[in-house]
C-alpha cells in the first residue's frame, strides 16, 4: 500500500507484549504489524525528529516558539480528530498475512507534497509505505501515547515542552476514546 490509510487501530497485547497496528484501507485491506517496545520508542523518535524537522526549516519562527507552534498543530489535530468511530475490521484481504509481520525496519520521512512518509516493515519481506497529513500524524502519534501508557513499558511519550512555553490555551481533549 503506498496510499492515505482509511482507519488506524493500535492495541496492546499483553500475552504478546506488543502493540498490534492494524491499518485498514477503502478497498478493504488490512495490514497488520507488530511493534515491540523497542521499535515504538525509535518510532516515536522518528516522528517526533520529523515533525520538529519541518517546523526549523521556517527560519522566521524562533526556536521558543516553535514548540508552543507544534504543541497548537497537535492540539487542533486531536480536536477534528475522530476516535469515535469504531475500527471496522471487514478486511477481504491481509496483504501482510493474517497474523501480521514484526516491524523490524521503518523509515519516516518529511513532508512532500503536504504529507509524511511512513515505512513499516518486517526485516525481509514486504511491508507497507503510507503517508499522513498533519491531522493523522498528530492522531497517529497520540495512539502511540496512549498505547505505550497502557502497555505501562515506562516510555512516557510526550510532544517537547520547555519552561517558556505557554501552555494556557493548549489543553488537549477531555477524553480520548481509541478504537
Amino acid at each position: 500500500m503506498a496510499d492515505k490509510p482509511h482507519q488506524f487501530q493500535m492495541a496492546y497485547v499483553a500475552e504478546q507484549d506488543r502493540m498490534l497496528l492494524q491499518i485498514s484501507t477503502r478497498d478493504k485491506a488490512e495490514f497488520r504489524l507488530w511493534l515491540t517496545r523497542r521499535a515504538v520508542r525509535l518510532l516515536w523518535d522518528g516522528l517526533l525528529k520529523t515533525i520538529e524537522a519541518g517546523l526549523e526549516k521556517d527560519t522566521t519562527i524562533d526556536a521558543d516558539k516553535r514548540e508552543t507552534i507544534l504543541l497548537f498543530e497537535h492540539q487542533s489535530a486531536m480536536k477534528q480528530a475522530d476516535f469515535e468511530t469504531p475500527f471496522q475490521g471487514e478486511a477481504d484481504s491481509f496483504p501482510l498475512g493474517e497474523e501480521g509481520v514484526l516491524v523490524a525496519s521503518m523509515w519516516v520521512g518529511g513532508k512532500s507534497d503536504g504529507a509524511y512518509t511512513l515505512k513499516l516493515g518486517p526485516r525481509q519481506g514486504n511491508g507497507i509505505t503510507f503517508y499522513l497529513d498533519d491531522k493523522l500524524m498528530h492522531s497517529f502519534m497520540q495512539m502511540l501515547i496512549d498505547s505505550s501508557n497502557r502497555a505501562e513499558w515506562g516510555l512516557e511519550f510526550r510532544l517537547p515542552v520547555s519552561e517558556s512555553t505557554n501552555l494556557a490555551d493548549l489543553s488537549l481533549p477531555d477524553r480520548v476514546v481509541r478504537h
